[in-house]
């Protein structure tokens, strides 16, 4: 790969000069010409002036700039010298680097596609969640999840919570187990167990959470042990 980077950026050197060199002649030819034409005029109609050759002298050492730097070839000119020079001076010492348009066309093509197909997979989980509903609190053994306390049902992905999280609400701290996606009654849900902090292991990481004003939560009993927890994984 470096030796073909190394030869990729001298081939587009050469690509640069084959451009740049006749493109170069033809634009200086047209620059002289022009100050050629200039200076005649002045001196055909005014004889007394006189013929100066620093006219045509400053059009013809100007040339090489003016094609450079306002010509389309020799903007393709500078860039394939400059870009081909650093690409092959880089390869050589053995840092190869690509193409700054090819890579940047490429870099632009993945990002769009990259934010095409995440929109797509939102709109996709959009469906799959369907209308957002306040979060449930069940039991390990309603949820299907078991070595956990209590298990919270959202309808939404919530942000920041992952394994090892602690997570503090009104009644106490619980830590957070691996986070579950799984289809019930026809949505997609969210499940996070939870299982209460006793041990001495050092808080890292925590998130504040409060608990769902539900007919559950507010049975007798519901402030005692930790957050309320029902039968039904999903009755919204």
């Amino acid at each position: 790969m470096q030796s073909a980077a190394f030869v990729s950026g001298v081939a587009t050197v050469f690509a640069g000069m084959a451009i740049g060199i006749p493109g170069f002649l033809d634009h200086a030819r047209a620059t002289t010409a022009l100050g050629l034409d200039a200076e005649l005029h002045r001196v055909f109609t005014n004889p007394d002036a006189g013929y100066r050759q620093g006219l045509v002298q400053g059009f013809s050492g100007l040339s090489l700039f003016t094609f450079l730097l306002l010509t389309p070839k020799g903007w393709l000119t500078l860039y394939l010298v400059v870009s081909g020079t650093v690409r092959s001076g880089a390869a050589w010492f053995e840092d190869p680097i690509g193409d700054p348009v090819l890579a940047g066309t490429d870099a632009l093509v993945s990002t769009l596609r990259a934010r095409r197909r995440a929109r797509q997979a939102r709109v996709e989980r959009d469906t799959r969640e369907g209308p957002e509903t306040p979060d449930r609190i069940v039991s390990s053994a309603a949820a299907g999840i078991p070595g956990c306390d209590v298990v919270i049902v959202s309808s939404r992905r919530k942000t920041e919570w992952e394994r090892g999280v602690a997570v503090f609400t009104p009644d106490g701290c619980y830590r957070l187990g691996d986070p579950v996606e799984r289809t019930v009654a026809g949505r997609l849900r969210y499940l996070y167990p939870l299982s209460a902090h006793a041990d001495l292991e050092a808080i890292r990481r925590s998130v504040r959470y409060e608990r769902p004003v539900t007919p559950e939560a507010r049975r007798p009993g519901a402030e005692e042990g930790g957050p309320a927890a029902s039968n039904n994984p999903e009755t919204s």
